[in-house]
């Protein structure tokens, strides 16, 4: 059996065990006071034997090391800012060295960071466009594992990039699992990946990871961490990730045998109107009301007790993990009940004209947007992928899809449109 090795966690438990009085941040001063403050006393800062996360050079160090083996990669950096701190830090180390591609569409933090940090995209349909072109240099990003659990084939993509002198940069956020089982699908071959590791395992909020194997690339990228990152990264998120990295190594395997199994299950029992996403991932369970719009669904399940990941138009997310694996029966008798009611306002079409977006901005009515430049990515939250981009022209359609999904949508102002004065 694997070893059960967390040394960063361990350290935090015994300066925790051995701390008498707090006179440093944070300023609960360790007080477990109540179920809100339960994991207070490992809440901690840069004392003495704790490392600093910006500049590791010991147990943090040697947790990230652990971090590395387990996601087969050389290296491995920690981000308690989520995977959105790692996207930047990877776009400031790519935006030096030359033209960034967009391969498929990504994540709005990978937009957004480009636009901080003042880098051009170059945009690409998919990886067989990508493919096909003449590119040569610079940095591709693309999304290895999607919100529904779709996994990308990127062996063509990885061996373009690799024969035209081009880094690749994984999103695969929503894979930081596929680390721990050989039923799940295979870690990304890209030459950096980053991984959300609280979307998927026991670990806080904010708890991420980027991984490579170069040793010049791993120091561009802890270099540019210290200016992505908050100054103030949590102890509490760092010992999580380091146990959620032990215990899964150790455990991995029967965990998601006990998922698969589940899940078989659910499959065979009565949905009712729903029907299920055959993904590669299969903790990740998509329920399909076709043409039905899910958040009623979501609704209807958060009233008996059932909190589901996301509604995204037809679509209802659950994330299966080990400690919640046994009540998804409760998830089939929900869906076997559900009646669905409203219909689905569908995306507008992705192809617009597209202007200069630079300059003033200005924010109007989602009624009064059409034949406006856009000025913020706007899409669905969840995903986070942009369908509207800065650039874009709105058109009547898009302004019809506003007002409808207003709720649901990033990118808005107090319900607002940013666009180009």
């Amino acid at each position: 059996m694997q070893e059960f090795y967390a040394p960063l966690f361990d350290k935090i438990n015994d300066v925790s065990s051995q701390a008498v009085a707090r006179f440093c941040m944070p300023g609960h001063s360790g007080k477990a006071d109540g179920a809100l403050y339960a994991s207070a006393p490992f809440d901690l800062t840069e004392l003495d034997g704790l490392d600093n996360m910006l500049a590791p050079a010991g147990v943090i160090a040697e947790a990230e090391r652990a971090a590395a083996r387990a996601y087969r990669s050389l290296h491995a950096l920690f981000f308690t800012a989520g995977a959105t701190s790692a996207m930047h830090t990877a776009i400031a180390v790519a935006k030096p060295k030359g033209e960034i591609y967009a391969v498929g569409r990504l994540h709005k933090s990978f937009y957004g960071g480009c636009a901080l940090l003042g880098a051009r995209i170059v945009q690409f349909d998919d990886i067989d466009a990508f493919v096909a072109s003449d590119v040569y240099g610079g940095t591709a990003f693309f999304t290895y594992v999607d919100y529904f659990g779709n996994v990308v084939n990127d062996s063509a993509l990885v061996d373009f990039c690799r024969s035209r002198e081009i880094a690749s940069v994984a999103d695969s956020a929503h894979g930081a699992h596929f680390a721990f089982s050989r039923l799940l699908p295979k870690l990304t071959k890209a030459d950096v990946a980053i991984y959300g590791m609280h979307k998927t395992m026991p670990v806080y909020g904010g708890g991420a990871v980027l991984t490579c194997n170069d040793g010049g690339y791993a120091d561009e990228a802890a270099y540019w961490r210290q200016f992505v990152h908050t100054t103030s990264p949590s102890y509490l998120v760092m010992a999580s990730m380091d146990y959620a990295r032990a215990l899964f190594e150790r455990d991995g395997e029967n965990f998601y045998r006990d998922i698969l199994d589940a899940r078989r299950a659910f499959d065979a029992a009565d949905l009712g109107v729903f029907r299920t996403l055959r993904n590669k991932d299969f903790s990740r369970l998509v329920l399909i009301a076709d043409g039905f719009d899910a958040s009623g669904f979501v609704a209807f399940c958060a009233k008996r007790g059932i909190m589901a990941e996301a509604a995204i138009g037809d679509r209802a997310v659950f994330i299966s993990t080990p400690d919640n694996v046994g009540k998804l029966p409760l998830v089939a008798d929900a869906a076997s009940r559900y009646r669905p009611h409203e219909r689905i306002v569908p995306p507008p079409r992705r192809k617009r004209e597209r202007r200069c977006h630079d300059g003033e901005i200005e924010f109007v009515s989602p009624e009064d947007c059409e034949g406006r430049v856009c000025a913020a990515d706007i899409g669905l939250y969840p995903p986070g992928t942009p369908w509207i981009m800065r650039g874009d022209v709105f058109t009547e359609e898009d302004a019809e899809f506003l007002k409808a999904n207003a709720h649901m949508l990033f990118g808005l102002v107090n319900g607002r449109v940013v666009v180009v004065k």
